[in-house]
C-alpha cells in the first residue's frame, strides 16, 4: 500500500502540449472532425463486412482483419478520457457515436446476413465463441482499455494499440449480434450483445483509472473536489456488475451454454482407451437443455456400454446427456507370401 501511494505522489502528470495532442486525437475539431466522422462511418461499414463474411465462412484469419479496420476503439477512450476530465457534454457525445456506430454495424450484419445464399448450418465456431461471455472476457477488457488508454497518454507505446484491437474485439461481436438477429438465434444474440457490453463497460472503467495514473488529468490529485468524476466511474462500476451478474448467475438460462464439444471428445477417447477402440467421430448439439451427443467408435471387440458412457458424461457435463454410439466393426486380415 505504501509503493502505491509512492507511485501515486511520484507520477508526472502530461505537459500542456501532450494533454493537448491527446485531446486532438480522441475530440477532433473542425475540418478534423468532419474527417473522422467520414472516416469512422466507412471504416465501420467495412469492417463490418468483413467480419460478416470472415464469420459466416468461419474464418479466424479474415475476423482478425476487421478487428483491425474497426474504428471503435478510439471513441470508446474517448468517453473514458471524458469522465476523468469532468466533460459530460463531450462524454454524451462520445457514448453516442459508438452507439449509433453499434447500430449501423448491427443493421449492416443483418442485411449482409441476409443476403447471403443458403443457411448457416452448422452454426460457424467463430459465431460461436462470441455468444458466451465470461469473466475472463471482463478481464481481457480490463486489460485492453489499460493498454489502449497507456498508448494514448505515452505515444512511444502506440504501436501496441493495433494488438489492443485484436485481443479485445469490439466489432466482431456486432456482427454476431446482426447475424443472429437475422437468423432468430435470441439466445445468441443476447449472449453476443452482452459481451459487446461487456469490453465496452471494461475499457471505460480501466481507461479512466489508467489516464489519471498516467497524468493525463492536470494536478496532483486530480480527484480532490471532482466529485461529478468520481460519481461518473462510480456509475462504470455498478454497469460492469450489471454485466457481470448473467455472466456469473444467468448460464443457462440468459445465456447460451458454453460449446462443450472438446471436453466431450477428449472424455469419450479416455473413456474407449483401454477397450482397443478408436474414436472416429464426435458431434455434440445442445437443444431445449438436453446435450445430445453421437459418438462413431471403431472396434473389432465388444462396443462400450452405452448406458455407463451416458451416465460418465452427464455427471462429467453436470447436464442432462442423450447419447447415440455407433460402433463400426472392424476386421484384421492377416496374409503371408513366400516367392
Amino acid at each position: 500500500m505504501v509503493e502505491i501511494r509512492r507511485l501515486w505522489k511520484g507520477r508526472e502528470p502530461l505537459h500542456d502540449s501532450e494533454r493537448r495532442s491527446v485531446i486532438n486525437r480522441l475530440f477532433p475539431q473542425g475540418t478534423s472532425r468532419r474527417q473522422f466522422f467520414t472516416r469512422f462511418a466507412s471504416l465501420m461499414m467495412l469492417s463490418t463486412a468483413i467480419a460478416v463474411f470472415g464469420i459466416l465462412a468461419d474464418s479466424t484469419a479474415v475476423v482478425i482483419g476487421a478487428m483491425l479496420v474497426a474504428p471503435l476503439m478510439l471513441p470508446v477512450l474517448g468517453a473514458a478520457a471524458a469522465i476523468v476530465m469532468g466533460w459530460p457534454l463531450r462524454f454524451i457525445r462520445r457514448v453516442l457515436l459508438v452507439a449509433v456506430g453499434s447500430m449501423l454495424a448491427v443493421l449492416l450484419a443483418a442485411v449482409i446476413s441476409f443476403l447471403v445464399p443458403g443457411r448457416a448450418d452448422p452454426i460457424p465456431a467463430e459465431l460461436m465463441a462470441r455468444t458466451s461471455p465470461n469473466l475472463l472476457d471482463l478481464g481481457i477488457a480490463l486489460a485492453a482499455g489499460t493498454a489502449g488508454a497507456y498508448g494514448q497518454v505515452r505515444r512511444h507505446a502506440a504501436e501496441a494499440l493495433t494488438g489492443v484491437a485484436v485481443a479485445v474485439a469490439l466489432l466482431p461481436p456486432l456482427a454476431v449480434v446482426g447475424i443472429t438477429l437475422q437468423l432468430t438465434e435470441w439466445q445468441l444474440t443476447l449472449g453476443a450483445l452482452l459481451l459487446f457490453l461487456t469490453n465496452v463497460v471494461g475499457i471505460v472503467i480501466a481507461a479512466s483509472i489508467t489516464f489519471v495514473v498516467a497524468g493525463f488529468v492536470p494536478g496532483r490529485s486530480p480527484l480532490k473536489g471532482h466529485t461529478p468524476i468520481l460519481r461518473a466511474v462510480g456509475w462504470a462500476a455498478i454497469a460492469a456488475i450489471i454485466v457481470v451478474l448473467p455472466m456469473q448467475f444467468g448460464r443457462g438460462n440468459l445465456l447460451p451454454p458454453l460449446d462443450p464439444t472438446d471436453g466431450v471428445i477428449a472424455f469419450v477417447e479416455e473413456y474407449v482407451a483401454d477397450t482397443a477402440a478408436e474414436v472416429v467421430d464426435v458431434e455434440v448439439e445442445i437443444d431445449q437443455g438436453i446435450t445430445e451427443i453421437d459418438i462413431v467408435v471403431a472396434s473389432s471387440l465388444s462396443a462400450p456400454s452405452v448406458n455407463a458412457l451416458a451416465e460418465d458424461l452427464a455427471e462429467y457435463l453436470s447436464t442432462p446427456v442423450e447419447v447415440r454410439l455407433l460402433v463400426a466393426s472392424t476386421v484384421t486380415e492377416r496374409a503371408t507370401s513366400a516367392p
